[in-house]
């Protein structure tokens, strides 16, 4: 069929370099970001029929590629948690001393698998609104809801981040900054 062979042109490859970049900001490592874009893809292919026909194909796209960095990470945590060596710890961001890396990374990783627990939908709208800074509008047309239940989700969402990670920092929790 010729529209299954320019599906990729006009459905995914306009928007796959925006989806490698939310997928990188989640899981921090190049290689894997590659991989759940790659899965994704997959994903968007054995399913180009509802692409097609979706009302925002971009939302679509993006909300299939964080689907795959929330199980890119997930995978990564019960491999840390059943104690597979394969799983290395990820290269610290650049900058700083060896201290600070380290602190960095770690805090990285509490981030991502406070994330990686959130229910999907929390924190795929968390991840659109906070770290791709998209408006409650885009949130709710990428996750099939109203904008208030996209509102209610990330709200939910960063309350139970700001709980979870209130260890990392006792002072802004306290003072209620949740950014």
């Amino acid at each position: 069929m010729e529209d299954d062979d320019r599906f990729y042109e006009r459905y995914v490859e306009p928007f796959e370099t925006r989806m490698l970049r939310a997928v990188r900001r989640v899981v921090r490592d190049p290689e894997l970001a590659r991989d759940a874009v790659q899965d994704a893809v997959v994903r968007l292919w054995q399913h180009r029929d509802r692409v097609r026909r979706h009302p925002n194909p971009e939302a679509l796209v993006l909300r299939v590629g964080l689907h795959s960095a929330i199980d890119a990470v997930r995978r990564g945590l019960r491999r840390r948690e059943t104690g597979d060596a394969a799983l290395e710890a990820r290269p610290a961001p650049a900058g700083g001393g060896p201290g600070e890396s380290v602190e960095r990374r770690e805090q990285h990783e509490a981030v991502v698998g406070a994330l990686a627990r959130l229910p999907r939908q929390q924190a795929l709208a968390v991840l659109m609104h906070v770290v791709e800074e998209q408006p409650y509008a885009a949130v709710a047309r990428a996750l099939g809801c109203a904008e208030i239940t996209a509102r209610v989700h990330v709200m939910r969402g960063r309350a139970r981040l700001r709980r979870v990670l209130a260890p990392l920092a006792p002072e802004r929790a306290r003072i209620g900054v949740d950014r």
